[in-house]
């Protein structure tokens, strides 16, 4: 009798016991869901405000001042010429990091093409290791992108005439110069992009 009193009430605390555990439980992953991530729905700054902004003067609107019917006409504008055969000094730097630089130096223009000169400076204390690609792939690693959106690849480069598929180091506190010739000019003071090899492409270069 005394034995089946005490079962029953160990029963009677252990149910208790699960009672306030599942009860803690609960609320400690009902707190980890509502501290989950938030509303996704933007407020209403991150929307921008409701009101229109107003058209500025220089957007063209009904209200300018300015007539449609101006008498005055653009003054024509002038092709683009090829630029003079001579060196131009650019010294426009395509990549500088960890002490170890190039730069686009100069531009050469003769009968009708284009010669890059490159100079890469080493001013780091261990070597750099470089390598020239074959002449395949040399072909197709440089190119100029021009004003009317040509792309103008590499007819030849030191690379392919000097050291394709070869590597190399350049020494600490060393420098050297290399190039690549392409079968186009730009036109006289107009922007053109320079890609080499696979270092960042150079923007906005100019002749002048």
């Amino acid at each position: 009798m005394e034995k089946r009193h005490a079962g029953t009430l160990a029963l009677i605390a252990l149910m208790a016991c699960l009672a306030i555990v599942g009860a803690v439980g609960g609320t400690y992953l009902a707190n980890r869901s509502a501290s989950g991530s938030p509303d996704p729905t933007p407020t209403a700054t991150e929307r921008g405000s409701s009101e229109s902004p107003e058209p500025s003067a220089s957007s063209g609107s009904p209200d300018s001042t300015e007539s449609p019917d101006s008498t005055e006409s653009p003054e024509p504008s002038q092709s683009p010429r090829e630029a003079e055969p001579g060196t131009y000094q650019i010294n426009q730097v395509v990549y500088d990091a960890l002490s170890l630089s190039v730069t686009l130096v100069s531009a050469e223009v003769t009968a009708g093409k284009l010669k890059l000169n490159f100079r890469y400076r080493n001013d780091a204390l261990i070597a750099w290791p470089l390598a020239c690609p074959v002449v395949e792939i040399d072909r197709i690693s440089s190119k100029v992108v021009l004003g009317d959106d040509r792309t103008v690849y590499a007819e030849s480069s030191w690379c392919a005439t000097t050291r394709a598929g070869e590597s190399f180091s350049l020494a600490p506190g060393a420098q050297a110069m290399t190039w690549a010739l392409y079968p186009a000019v730009p036109a006289a003071g107009a922007p053109f992009d320079v890609t080499w090899y696979d270092f960042p492409v150079l923007e906005d270069v100019r002749l002048r």
